[in-house]
């Protein structure tokens, strides 16, 4: 293995790494919270004052660079003990097997990570551990699965020592799926976009997030995306041979998963090469990434591919302009794929395909969260679920006010007796679903005295006995038990 590690001009140290194509960049000089320049091109440095050594040849050559960059960044924000324990942690890991690639040398990492975080160890180990973990993915360093962090490490819940720790913070935002609601938001304003009326650097962050949420790809998976990997075929119908997420070393990186897209993708993938072709004045030649590098001063496309930090600040760009008031990113997108295939009742082997997984016990937690949702729906339903309909359209009457006789409106309640929630006002015939469909009707007069509550709890009980909590949680965003859902909390908050 070779790791060749020089200074640039902006005073980087720059590392390539052995089975991957990926480089790293960080600060040789850091200056720690205590003001000591630190000088990690040397195998060994002391944090003063207290002379605590890191010995930095003790960590497996494949990880050193890792950790040496892993430091560079966290004196700056925290003491000094806790550098050396991420240290003393990161610098057990044990790479010293034989590995034929990239993935195997991944899921040894990963392995001691579980096994880790199953141990007695403190919680504040385990958490200052899977910090650094979450770092080496947000930074694209190889080795270190996005999936693996996302799926088992940020989900995990061990406690806290002495009250410290992030398992007693609240619940950071813009992490997870998009809720119902951002899920909404994001389609309406995707849907109101002209990509003519982009930029060049705007449609390229156009097309990532596109890519996010119609395979839940990976961010490196679109950065290494090639027009020529964007095909129609014979049949007419689109698809992309996505490149693997974890390819299998640098010097045999064209592994593939053929994958359907909608005619919405392909063409907006189309018209990136076509302002490309606009730019140049000339043919674009397949072999281009689909978001490919431009020249600064002439605005034109060259052939090479973005960097992850710089693909990520183009699709900043994108969804700045976007103003959605909350983060829209390809992680999030692909929590949210991932998220929605499960609570179709998509087995889990489809879901580790269409996701690239050889780990099964990684997606494991999406269906244990996705029973965590279906609990919500004791409550009748997600907080989400309610604005997405203003649905409510009826009226609250007293049973003596109805206008209609003899359109009484039963409905069985929690305690499966019938129950007399109100009536119709309408003289025609009705041709939906009473009663859950009575609460999205303009007719409906609602008794006010009715335990409505009651009934549409039973409804939703029923339909998860029915149908089984997985496929229920989409189920029970129809419509109709949106509307049901709305009328309920106007009710309880004295809205009608």
């Amino acid at each position: 293995m070779q790791h060749n590690v020089v200074l640039s001009k902006e005073r980087l140290a720059r590392a390539s790494f052995e089975f991957s194509d990926v480089e790293i960049f960080y600060d040789p000089y850091p200056i720690t919270q205590n003001g000591q320049i630190l000088d990690l091109t040397q195998s060994k440095c002391h944090l003063l004052p207290e002379r605590i050594l890191l010995n930095f040849d003790l960590v497996h050559p494949l990880l050193r660079e890792h950790v040496k960059a892993w430091i560079a960044y966290a004196v700056k924000i925290y003491a000094n003990e806790s550098i050396h324990n991420h240290f003393k942690q990161l610098r057990l890991i044990d790479v010293s097997g034989s590995f034929q690639n990239e993935d195997d040398l991944a899921e040894c990492i990963d392995s001691q990570i579980r096994a880790y975080m199953q141990s007695d160890k403190s919680a504040r180990k385990k958490s200052g551990l899977r910090i650094a973990y979450g770092w080496f993915v947000e930074e694209g360093l190889p080795y270190f699965d996005e999936d693996f962090f996302d799926l088992y490490l940020d989900t995990l819940k061990f406690g806290a020592d002495e009250g410290r720790g992030k398992d007693v913070l609240m619940e950071i935002p813009n992490r997870g799926p998009l809720t119902l609601r951002e899920q909404r938001l994001f389609r309406e304003k995707m849907s109101e976009i002209n990509p003519d009326e982009l930029s060049i650097i705007e449609l390229q962050g156009m097309v990532a997030l596109k890519l996010g949420q119609t395979l839940g790809a990976r961010d490196i998976q679109v950065i290494r995306l090639k027009f020529s990997h964007v095909i129609k075929g014979d049949n007419g119908v689109p698809f992309i041979l996505l490149p693997r997420a974890k390819q299998r070393g640098h010097k045999n990186n064209n592994q593939q998963k053929k994958r359907l897209i909608t005619n919405s993708l392909f063409d907006l993938i189309m018209r990136l090469n076509e302002r490309y072709r606009e730019a140049l004045q000339q043919p674009i030649d397949s072999e281009w990434f689909v978001l490919c590098t431009l020249i600064a001063r002439s605005g034109k496309p060259t052939e090479k591919r973005l960097t992850l930090s710089l693909f990520r600040s183009r699709r900043f760009v994108f969804e700045s302009n976007m103003a959605l008031g909350f983060k829209v990113t390809n992680r999030r997108l692909r929590k949210t794929f991932c998220t929605q295939l499960i609570a179709k009742g998509t087995p889990l082997k489809v879901v580790a395909e269409l996701m690239d997984h050889s780990d099964l016990q990684q997606l494991e937690v999406y269906y244990r969260h996705t029973h965590h949702i279906a609990k919500k729906l004791d409550e009748v339903l997600n907080s989400e679920a309610s604005e997405i309909l203003d649905a409510f359209k009826g009226k609250i009457i007293s049973p003596e006010q109805a206008s209609q006789s003899g359109q009484q409106i039963f409905a069985p309640s929690k305690k499966q007796t019938l129950h007399l929630i109100g009536s119709c006002g309408s003289a025609t015939p009705c041709s939906l679903n009473p009663p859950l469909s009575c609460y999205g009707c303009a007719s409906l007069e609602a008794f006010e005295d009715a335990d409505h509550k009651s009934v549409v709890e039973g409804l939703v009980a029923e339909t998860k006995e029915i149908f089984g909590e997985s496929h229920s949680i989409e189920i029970l965003k129809h419509s109709d038990f949106l509307a049901a859902t709305r009328f309920l909390q106007m009710l309880e908050e004295g809205e009608i």
